[in-house]
């Protein structure tokens, strides 16, 4: 019987991709988020590294309503890394460096889970469906290029939305931090609408930015 709740309707279908799923999350986001407090303390930020958050512990980046989110709807986010802009010693620029580095963080991450099945191809061999550890390695595969994809979109408080905030002119950047605070709100009333009509609303932005990045991390091969 379909829950309509993502990862009990993946435990009913295939329990060990339901465990790969959620180990794959918790690697995934707990690099992303490190990433992040990691270049924002390089580029001279220490408020992440003071609130304990340039580390590789899953607990010190879990977000409670993200973390929901995935295992409901299969999509969510990690907390949030507090930077400071102002102590950025590169201005906007360093900003647009935090911004990105989760997104390139999980995009390496794709490359290496991908490398076995790069390999396996390159010596002749055939990949088995069947090998326990070729699955987890999919599945971390996927699910670094969906959080790749999914922070890239421009909607607050995804690291898209502050990647742009390099080409935003002066006079615009009122608006432009309004929009940081509201945009929380838009992403969780797309959620919201997505759950409530079985529709996924991001699919058709989602979906090619997916495929690109496998393409890419992969080299085709996969």
């Amino acid at each position: 019987m379909q829950t309509g709740i993502f990862i009990l309707d993946t435990l009913q279908i295939n329990p060990l991709q339901a465990l790969f799923f959620i180990i794959s999350i918790i690697i995934a986001l707990t690099v992303h988020e490190f990433a992040h407090a990691a270049v924002a303390s390089r580029q001279g930020d220490q408020t992440a590294r003071h609130a304990g958050r340039v580390s590789l512990n899953p607990m010190h980046h879990l977000d409670p309503a993200g973390s929901f989110l995935f295992l409901f709807a299969g999509i969510g986010w990690g907390k949030p890394v507090p930077v400071n802009p102002y102590q950025l010693k590169d201005g906007k620029l360093g900003d647009f460096y935090v911004s990105i580095a989760g997104i390139i963080s999980n995009l390496v991450l794709a490359f290496f889970a991908a490398m076995p099945f790069m390999l396996i191809r390159l010596l002749g061999g055939e990949i088995d469906p069947q090998n326990v550890a070729l699955q987890f390695a999919a599945m971390l595969f996927y699910v670094n290029c969906l959080i790749a994809a999914f922070n890239i979109i421009p909607i607050p408080p995804l690291d898209g939305s502050k990647a742009i905030g390099i080409l935003v002119p002066r006079a615009l950047w009122p608006t432009y931090q309004r929009y940081l605070q509201v945009g929380p709100v838009l992403l969780i009333g797309i959620f919201m609408l997505s759950i409530v009509f079985h529709i996924n609303l991001l699919a058709p932005i989602l979906d090619p930015l997916i495929a690109l990045f496998q393409y890419v991390t992969s080299a085709s091969f996969f």
